[in-house]
């Protein structure tokens, strides 16, 4: 049996390169093989060199988001310990007007006894002027004595000093609040 290289003949001016069993079936397009074969080599030198840079490129891009992301993290961790702080600060003021608040119903609440107290002792003291009985009244009421300044009016000093005592002592503990 005969190969089928045997069958094809050489063409004149044809040489075989030694140790070469057979003719070149396509000698003729060895060139346009070669350059092909050339073509797609540099294509994919070309891809690989992109495939590179795109890899490089996308390296680049993920440092760059784990940075951003670090950057944002930290702004968040400092935006939440201010949240923190502001909280902490808005509780004290809460609690702080809170305190005041009732300090101030108290001083108004000693204004209004205060203020109670002066009338019926404004109401005694002119009925006192008007009677002698009215003194025996104001004992009788429980005021405490009352002294006579040099032009003649009436004036309470013991009662006046406890109550300006009293609301010296509730706006100092209003301020130190």
């Amino acid at each position: 049996m005969k190969s089928p290289l045997d069958k094809i003949q050489l063409t004149p001016g044809q040489a075989l390169p030694a140790g070469f069993p057979g003719p070149f079936i396509f000698a003729d397009s060895l060139s346009s093989v070669e350059t092909l074969l050339t073509n797609i080599q540099g294509l994919l030198k070309v891809a690989l060199d992109n495939a590179r840079i795109q890899e490089k490129q996308i390296q680049q891009e993920k440092k760059e988001l784990r940075l951003e992301l670090y950057r944002e993290r930290e702004i968040r961790e400092n935006l939440e310990r201010q949240l923190a702080v502001e909280l902490q600060s808005r509780t004290t003021m809460q609690k702080r007007l809170k305190k005041e608040k009732k300090t101030k119903r108290k001083l108004q609440e000693a204004l209004e006894f205060e203020s109670k107290r002066r009338e019926q002792v404004e109401q005694a003291l002119k009925q006192a002027t008007t009677s002698d009985s009215g003194l025996r009244m104001l004992k009788d009421t429980g005021v405490p004595d009352i002294e006579i300044e040099n032009n003649g009016t009436p004036h309470d000093s013991a009662a006046m000093q406890g109550g300006n005592y009293y609301c010296l002592e509730m706006a100092q503990q209003f301020y130190s609040a």
